[in-house]
């Protein structure tokens, strides 16, 4: 009967736990230079390893909360019983992963729309005629000069943009490959979790 009662609690708790974290806030989107964006690109590419492995750690942690708590505490779970809390804790991480990953991609699709209007902008500097038309604001006496300045500068700037871009649609392929990897093993975890946990529950 104790066994029993704990292994509901526990069940109550993992339930408790599985919606918290999961929405992601949305974050304001300012402009940003392409080396800033360079490093926030690292940072989220990290977090994403780090997302990976942290459930590899989950097996080794969940024997070491039973064989504690069996020991202090004198209560067993079963064999299948521990098998469901350490699957619904899988669920658990599963879905804070996949909110993370979801809060990712919401990221560097706002960077992506931010830089693709900066190249946009850059692209319609280097038009000639708008070329033409900063140098007369300067009153330059060698226009034809500060002509190439300006273009190359521009020219300069859109590869940085290009670049920038280039990284970022790399990163949000990845983010959207795990994202379906997540989101089709939450479907086969609850596929199989749900119809044993209702027969152990059948048989309290």
């Amino acid at each position: 009967m104790k066994q029993a009662v704990f292994f509901v609690c526990l069940l109550l708790f993992v339930f408790a736990s599985n919606g918290f974290g999961q929405q992601p806030s949305q974050a304001s989107v300012l402009p940003v230079s392409p080396t800033q964006s360079n490093d926030q690109l690292g940072a989220i590419t990290g977090e994403l390893g780090k997302i990976s492995r942290s459930v590899d750690k989950l097996q080794g942690n969940w024997k070491s909360f039973f064989d504690s708590f069996s020991s202090n505490q004198g209560l067993r779970l079963s064999e299948k019983q521990q098998k469901l809390l350490l699957a619904f804790e899988v669920l658990n991480r599963s879905e804070q992963r996949l909110g993370n990953l979801q809060k990712i991609r919401l990221d560097l699709t706002e960077k992506q729309s931010t830089f693709r209007l900066q190249l946009s902008r850059v692209s319609d500097d280097l038009l000639p005629e708008t070329i033409d038309r900063y140098v007369s604001t300067r009153g330059s006496l060698n226009a034809e000069q500060l002509r190439d300045i300006r273009r190359q500068a521009l020219l300069k700037e859109k590869t940085e943009l290009s670049n920038v871009l280039y990284q970022i649609q790399r990163d949000l392929d990845n983010a959207n490959d795990e994202i379906r990897v997540t989101e089709q093993l939450l479907r086969t975890i609850r596929a199989r979790l749900f119809p044993e946990l209702e027969k152990e529950l059948a048989d309290l």
